[in-house]
């Protein structure tokens, strides 16, 4: 490959309410592979939850799951999965009920909740899918939790500076959406790096898109940074292109941009 796109999914290449992803964009993906371009889906969700929505083109991308805690290609570890340490683990989830949030966790072996959250709208979602786990005391979780996630009671904001606090910056500690927020080892950011070092792609030869705070080491660490319009209005001011039509952008890449071999 000569060449790595890097995008975020919720917000980015699915729009807020959408539930399911456009057939353009897996046109895009065929043509953007035949002229040299690899697509890399960058996501906080959980590897299965975003593997789901790519099934038609699952073996033409890579996925960064759990914000670059896992990196899959056709179903295989591109390199070993991040995890939290078991201390780690506990004292997050001794904050976590000391906020009075939902914790969710991401593990090797599967989305674990607490049932004693099993009634809410957003945990009943979850437990549609096969993946999600119910736990009642932490010693059912299994020593594998890559990231955990904070579901919060609308105090998303005022939680989010003091988990920073105890957690940054050893732990990457970012709003990841709707009253979320994350706490995992790596970053999105990271990943990237990471996915173009692999390929031997060049820094200018990479682009990246997203809309949310967890989305920003990414852009930061691309040849190019673009920031969704939709994105809060305090992310405007980070310095990156504020872009509209994400399949429009990265098809005129694709016709302009020029390698340098």
């Amino acid at each position: 490959m000569l060449g790595n796109f890097f995008c975020d999914l919720d917000g980015t290449i699915l729009p807020h309410g959408q539930k399911t992803v456009d057939r353009a964009f897996f046109d895009l993906v065929h043509r953007a592979r035949d002229t040299g371009y690899c697509f890399c889906i960058s996501s906080g969700r959980y590897h299965q939850s975003l593997l789901s929505f790519f099934k038609d083109v699952e073996d033409d991308l890579i996925f960064s799951t759990s914000n670059g805690c896992r990196i899959l290609y056709k179903g295989t570890d591109l390199i070993a999965p991040h995890r939290l340490e078991y201390s780690m683990v506990q004292a997050v989830l001794a904050d976590f009920a000391r906020w009075d949030v939902i914790p969710l966790l991401s593990t090797l072996d599967g989305f674990y909740v607490h049932a004693d959250h099993h009634d809410h709208p957003r945990v009943a979602a979850l437990l549609e899918q096969d993946y999600t786990r119910l736990y009642e005391d932490p010693s059912e979780i299994p020593d594998t939790t890559l990231q955990m996630t904070a579901l919060c009671r609308g105090n998303r904001d005022e939680l989010l500076v003091e988990a920073k606090e105890r957690y940054a910056p050893d732990h990457h500690v970012v709003a990841s959406g709707v009253q979320l927020f994350d706490i995992c080892s790596t970053s999105k950011g990271e990943s990237l790096r990471k996915i173009r070092s692999l390929l031997n792609v060049r820094e200018k030869d990479s682009w990246a898109f997203g809309d949310d705070e967890n989305d920003l080491s990414m852009l930061r660490s691309a040849g190019r940074g673009y920031l969704m319009k939709n994105a809060a209005s305090h992310l405007h001011n980070q310095g990156f292109e504020i872009v509209d039509d994400l399949i429009q952008v990265i098809e005129t890449i694709i016709t302009t941009h020029r390698f340098q071999l």
